[in-house]
């Protein structure tokens, strides 16, 4: 049996697929089981860690992330997990540090050769540091990152043969998200969220695919705030688009569709209107790949407003420079008009990585991030230069 990866479960162990040098060794547990441990660790500079458009404060951060990948791979099933431990110290104080847990376990099993399953579970401590999220514009009112736990399960069924006209599938998932302290506050935003969704592919042609998905979802809030008014909502939506696998050094997603946000309270404004997700990937040579994305979407606010419409894109550029040396370049773009609030943000980002493989179980790792956000709110924009070196060990 081989070892599965679980990289759409783990993205925190995802290793740069140019760099195929760092190809860390499976333990084997037992016959079949097989598990890759390994050790990231960085330190991190940031000149505005709170988020701050004026008196910014600096840091440096010491960031440990330990981590275990295990599974089984009989070349049809996989069964699997990923858990990682994430540990922060900041030199400006000991408030900001934080732990963050994650797990997630998946099973994909296939019956014949025309019905299959995915069923995946995650449960996460996580936080949020000082001046984001819950904390925005107000790192000062909060003597340590709020700290919550996030559970999603997820079912998926599909039919139809790999290579079939025809594919459909549907399933459902559930997440939810409780907020740990500040709990006179933050009971506010604990929140559910239920789909329900389904989706189906046909082969138009040699590399192109017609596309459809359907979702719905209810969202519910365990409290309400005293004068407040409920934020509890459905959210569908239905998309139709094309898939281009292969045409020639191209691939492309383009779906398009519209989406319904409808409140349970009367006084807040609903949501109807056009939806976009759009992706393409170019790679003109083996070593060279361009990424573009762009998306519009109605999302919920966890800070003020009845929804945020979201403008969404970016554009990157990964460089294999040698077999051992790889760079990636991003630019981002994010606009969000908040409704119901008289606010607008656009962010723009730049991010610069450098991945070495020094050898099949050590690689070096550089990074620079520069985000300018500008807001019509008070306090909210600002300024933020972030460069980090590290070293990630398997065995």
């Amino acid at each position: 049996m081989k070892y599965f990866t679980l990289l759409a479960l783990s993205p925190g162990l995802v290793v740069n697929a140019f760099a195929t040098e760092f190809d860390p060794s499976p333990i084997k547990v037992t016959d079949g089981f097989l598990v890759v441990p390994q050790l990231s660790s960085r330190v991190e500079f940031d000149d505005n860690i709170y988020d701050q458009k004026d008196d910014t404060t600096s840091s440096a951060i010491y960031i440990v992330s330990p981590s275990i990948r295990f599974g089984v791979d009989d070349g049809i099933n996989r069964y699997g997990g990923s858990y990682s431990l994430t540990s922060a110290t900041y030199e400006n104080g000991s408030e900001d540090d934080y732990v963050d847990h994650n797990l997630s376990l998946l099973a994909h099993s296939e019956f014949t050769d025309r019905h299959r399953t995915d069923l995946t579970f995650s449960f996460a401590n996580l936080h949020e540091d000082r001046g984001s999220g819950l904390s925005e514009g107000n790192a000062s009112f909060f003597n340590e990152p709020i700290k919550y736990n996030e559970l999603t399960a997820r079912g998926y069924y599909q039919f139809g043969g790999l290579n079939a006209i025809m594919r459909i599938g549907g399933g459902v998932s559930f997440t939810d998200t409780n907020y740990r302290n500040f709990r006179a506050t933050t009971q506010f935003d604990d929140v559910s969220e239920l789909t329900y969704f389904a989706d189906a592919d046909y082969q138009a042609g040699n590399v192109t695919y017609l596309t459809f998905d359907i979702s719905t979802t209810n969202v519910e809030y365990d409290r309400v705030a005293t004068g407040d008014e409920s934020s509890d909502n459905r959210d569908s939506s239905a998309l139709v688009g094309f898939r281009w696998l292969g045409l020639g050094k191209t691939t492309a997603t383009a779906k398009v569709g519209y989406q319904y946000k409808t409140f349970e309270s009367d006084s807040r404004e609903n949501f109807s209107g056009n939806t976009v997700e759009i992706g393409m990937t170019w790679k003109p040579q083996e070593y060279s790949t361009f990424k573009a994305d762009f998306s519009r979407s109605a999302e919920d606010s966890s800070t003020v407003g009845d929804y945020i419409l979201e403008i969404n894109s970016s554009l990157s550029w990964q460089q294999s420079w040698s077999e051992d040396f790889v760079s990636t370049l991003k630019f981002g773009y994010l606009d969000e008009d908040y409704i119901g609030f008289a606010r607008n943000d656009k962010t723009k980002s730049v991010g610069l990585n450098l991945n070495y493989t020094v050898s099949r179980w050590i690689k070096l790792t550089a990074g620079y991030q520069l985000t300018d956000k500008n807001s019509t709110e008070t306090d909210i924009g600002y300024d933020k230069n972030a460069v980090n070196l590290g070293i990630v060990v398997a065995l």
